[in-house]
């Protein structure tokens, strides 16, 4: 697992950062872009904690929509 900044997962999705931070869930735990859920990994609690994204789920779920 190599986790990366919200930047660095924007990217490899093709999002902006703001617009992967609106994107996530009530409680906070998972971004839901593209009709998958990508779990956020907090660095401190709270709401406003960094947020880290496990690249290899990113690449996961590319790859599951390249199939489609």
């Amino acid at each position: 697992m190599r986790l990366v900044t919200i930047g660095d997962a924007a990217r490899l999705l093709g999002l902006d950062p703001t617009t992967l931070r609106r994107r996530e869930t009530s409680d906070g735990q998972y971004a839901e872009v593209y009709g998958y859920r990508i779990r956020i990994h907090r660095l401190s609690p709270g709401p406003n904690g960094q947020r880290r994204y496990d690249e290899d789920e990113i690449h996961r779920v590319l790859a599951r929509m390249s199939r489609k």
